[in-house]
């Protein structure tokens, strides 16, 4: 026997009865499920719909679904900043290498145009934490309106923008920390500089790609694989 469209629906009724709030999380249950039942249907046909379903849920143990949203959320967490950190490898590579080096110098040389070079690397600090923080709003935006539009929730999503805001709660006030720290028992000199450049640089790249490279690649990941994802423009 094989399920109907109604069965399936069923099925994605279910998940969502049982905690399992994101779509993309569903559809794998729901996959599952559908192709655990028909097993079961070839060796014990005279069962109803609702009497497999009942055993396979069961199978899941007493916290039912919950352990399977759980050891998702750390799988993607795992992909997501595995793919940070394959995109962040690129910038130290040839050609990309070149321009970073060359940013750092850049940064270094208009830093030392300043009287006090400590001041100039606050201000970019300051602009920085302001991109950041205007990213994530509009990126909250934008998948508000998806949610609306499409009445759906993505685990892949949710877990990228957890991660996405740990760079604005931490990054931020450690490198002002590391800054200050230079001038704290005596005069700023190039090396500070050159340091706060590199530094600058490198968590600069690493926001860059946190940010605007990875969640580019994640849209297009579950557009490719759901056309629910998309939404009108």
């Amino acid at each position: 026997m094989k399920l109907s469209e109604q069965n399936i629906d069923q099925l994605y009724t279910f998940t969502r009865q049982h905690y399992v709030e994101w779509y993309d999380l569903q559809s794998e249950l729901v996959d599952h499920l559908a192709n655990a039942i028909e097993a079961e249907w070839q060796k014990n046909p005279k069962l109803t719909f609702e009497e497999v379903l009942d055993l396979e849920f069961k199978k899941f143990g007493i916290f039912g679904f919950m352990d399977v949203v759980e050891e998702r959320q750390k799988f993607l967490q795992k992909k997501y900043a595995k793919m940070i950190w394959n995109y962040y490898k690129e910038f130290f590579r040839l050609p990309k290498i070149i321009l970073t080096f060359a940013t750092i110098y850049v940064l270094f040389l208009v830093s030392e145009l300043f009287q006090n070079p400590k001041y100039f690397f606050l201000t970019i600090l300051v602009i920085g934490i302001t991109l950041v923080v205007t990213n994530l709003v509009k990126t909250t935006r934008y998948s508000k309106k998806r949610a609306e539009q499409t009445g759906k929730k993505w685990l892949f999503e949710e877990v990228a923008k957890n991660l996405n805001s740990f760079p604005v709660m931490f990054l931020p006030i450690n490198i002002f920390n590391v800054i200050n720290s230079f001038t704290a028992d005596s005069p700023w000199t190039e090396t500070y500089s050159l340091v706060s450049a590199s530094l600058f640089v490198l968590v600069g790249i690493w926001m860059f790609v946190q940010l605007k490279i990875v969640p580019k690649k994640v849209s297009d990941e579950l557009e490719k694989t759901y056309s629910e994802y998309q939404i009108s423009k």
